[in-house]
């Protein structure tokens, strides 16, 4: 029996986790974004991840100074994601003016689409020091999934304002969607879905 892998990364807040509902200039909305993606891409590199992985489910738990109800799905445009960004690959952009623009991105998976992607799953950690942690932590764990049968079926997720929407495909392109929590794992429905049409075939 194989021996999943499994790699944890302490990531010190590099800025101000930002809300959707802040809906903050955008400005500041790039630099934080930035931030978190070189700290994302900065965290690998010391912990040596592997590159070039086929397949990855990433899970982050936000831990801030103080307790709070918070919306986990709030934190995707400016933690989340960024966070996926610098773990995934390098991004190269020609800007208006002709220049070239380089985002970092340490090669974990080649892309973040479902394909080679599972998550990012949120939740909310305990209160951590403000001495410590003057922004806060976010432990991300990322668990290799490569090498694991889809047998053709396919997932896409659309993040919400407080739900996602997951669509489960099989090779015969019959799907279903189904609507949960941001912060509630899928996993259940996928793999309801996946016995039920576990004798479909790809479509002609």
């Amino acid at each position: 029996m194989t021996e999943t892998r499994v790699w944890t990364l302490a990531i010190p807040a590099p800025a101000k986790m930002l809300s959707a509902n802040a809906k903050p200039h955008h400005r500041v909305a790039g630099v934080t974004r930035k931030a978190w993606r070189e700290a994302a891409f900065t965290y690998a590199q010391q912990a040596k991840l592997p590159t070039g992985l086929e397949r990855v489910r990433i899970d982050v738990a936000l831990h801030h100074t103080v307790n709070r109800d918070r919306d986990d799905a709030n934190w995707h445009p400016y933690v989340l994601k960024p966070i996926v960004d610098g773990l995934g690959p390098q991004k190269i952009s020609r800007q208006r003016n002709d220049k070239v623009r380089v985002d970092v991105g340490y090669g974990l998976i080649p892309d973040d689409t479902p394909a080679h992607l599972d998550g990012p799953f949120p939740s909310l950690g305990e209160k951590v020091s403000r001495t410590e942690y003057p922004l806060g932590l976010a432990v991300v764990t990322v668990t290799d999934l490569s090498g694991e049968p889809t047998g053709g079926f396919q997932v896409e997720r659309r993040v919400m304002s407080a739900a996602t929407a997951w669509t489960f495909r099989c090779p015969a392109r019959h799907q279903v969607v189904v609507t949960v929590r941001s912060a509630d794992d899928p996993g259940a429905y996928r793999e309801l879905f996946a016995s039920e049409h576990a004798g479909c075939e790809v479509a002609a």
